[in-house]
């Protein structure tokens, strides 16, 4: 799961939480490429990045990077919402 946290936000978690190994996760430092690879993506109607996105570096000169790509209901199985706005899903199993 991924939650995109305001620095208020985190502040907040990092002070109600014991020192550990997750305290120590959410103070690691974002990566200072992490904006130069998400500019180099090549976006599109369908396919965005946020320039504070997640990067995973490979071991080759690269990194992976976290992007939105927009999904329509109609390629996800689902259908329209009915009149009052409530959608139907279709099951998924899940």
């Amino acid at each position: 799961m991924w939650i995109r946290l305001e620095k208020d936000e985190l502040d907040l978690v990092l002070k109600s939480i014991p020192e550990g190994p997750l305290a120590e996760k959410l103070r690691k430092p974002v990566d200072p490429d992490t904006a130069a690879f998400a500019a180099a993506v090549q976006t599109s109607d369908d396919l965005e990045v946020d320039l504070d996105t997640i990067i995973s570096r490979g071991e080759d000169e690269g990194a992976f990077v976290m992007t939105w790509t927009w999904v329509s209901n109609e390629r996800a199985g689902l259908t329209r919402s009915n009149d009052d706005g409530e959608e139907h899903h279709k099951d998924l199993g899940l």
